[in-house]
């Protein structure tokens, strides 16, 4: 049985790749160059960038290590067209898009399947910490490392033959694994969550791509002036650290309205929500027009049950409130295994 597996150079997917082959498959591992000298044809990216050619490096040594067929694909096109551009996009528009669900979902299954089709392989396979029960995806056994939010809107078709071999292990065992095989990347730094901005200095990001971040006011939710932002893409809903302003007291950014160049600030009470707007809603099954399940906000919130009622736009009612965040994802779940999920509105 021939498998394609996404290998981006780091533990995780060397680990799937090895235990895969010692299962007696034939490993055909896929590694994506997101990045190039010239990312867009107007600037020129300035920091290490995923996957970079240090982790196109240790992706060869890794197939190299394990005797397995290895192809370079070079993305930097639609990563660009399909990740970057549209995160720019959300932040300009107010919200904070989640760049490695809109990956998944748009660029990595999409070219694994493809491959898959070239090369007659059975399966697909990535380094996610999660697992894959009788074609649908259940949550990690190692509830903490968990990914599965991020599959959310994975196509359907694509978790049919969908392998997640490290879905039954914890991070120390995988790293454990990998030196015990004298894989090289055994200690090896974890990746962000956005890969493109390791650093996380959204500002330097945003200036090498000739974003105008102009200032502006930070309002409260009562209407008073209490500081001025540098630039209203530099923040995001919830946020309390680095706002720079003296009310007294905690506040957080409740709201981001671009078309005031404004940033709205109040109490934590305010950032809650017992109700949110869904749109590009992905089902992993067939459901039913209204449902009862359990929904996450965020990769690293708890799940809250909650009533479903699907349609344009899909409303989700929580039994008690969240803090949503628009542009991220609500993944949908029925006890441990993934329904499906979609984007949260601003609304």
């Amino acid at each position: 049985m021939k498998v394609v597996v996404a290998m981006s150079g780091g533990v995780d997917s060397a680990v799937s790749a090895l235990i895969l082959k010692l299962k007696g498959y034939e490993v055909i591992g896929v590694h994506f160059k997101t990045e190039r000298d010239v990312f867009f044809s107007d600037f020129v990216l300035t920091h290490k960038v995923c996957c970079s050619p240090d982790d196109t490096a240790d992706a060869k040594k890794i197939a190299q290590k394990l005797g397995i067929e290895m192809r370079i694909i070079d993305l930097h096109e639609e990563f660009k067209r399909d990740v970057i551009s549209e995160f720019i996009e959300g932040y300009l528009s107010g919200i904070t898009p989640n760049p490695c669900a809109l990956c998944n979902r748009r660029i990595k299954f999409s070219v694994l399947r493809k491959i898959a089709s070239e090369t007659n392989s059975d399966f697909l396979a990535t380094g996610h910490y999660s697992r894959v029960e009788n074609g649908k995806i259940r949550i990690a056994l190692d509830r903490k490392k968990d990914q599965s939010y991020f599959l959310a809107l994975v196509k359907r078709e694509d978790v049919k033959n969908l392998i997640l071999p490290i879905g039954n292990y914890n991070k120390n065992e995988v790293r454990s694994i990998a030196k015990l095989n004298e894989l090289e990347i055994s200690s090896k730094p974890d990746s962000q969550d956005v890969c493109f901005i390791p650093d996380g200095n959204l500002k330097k990001f945003f200036t090498s791509q000739h974003v105008k971040l102009s200032p502006g006011p930070i309002i409260t939710t009562k209407g008073d002036v209490i500081g001025e932002h540098s630039g209203y893409q530099l923040y995001a809903i919830g946020q309390r650290k680095g706002l720079g302003v003296a009310a007294g007291h905690r506040v957080y950014v409740v709201d981001i309205e671009p078309a005031k160049n404004a940033v709205i600030v109040g109490e934590r009470e305010e950032l809650f929500k017992d109700r949110i707007l869904v749109r590009e809603v992905n089902f992993l099954e067939d459901l039913p027009d209204k449902i009862e399940c359990e929904c996450k906000v965020r990769s690293t919130a708890k799940a809250i049950p909650c009533r479903v009622n699907f349609g344009d736009p899909t409303e989700v009612h929580f039994s008690e409130p969240v803090i949503p965040a628009p542009g991220q994802i609500v993944a949908f779940y029925n006890g441990e295994y993934l329904l499906g999920g979609g984007v949260i509105t601003k609304s």
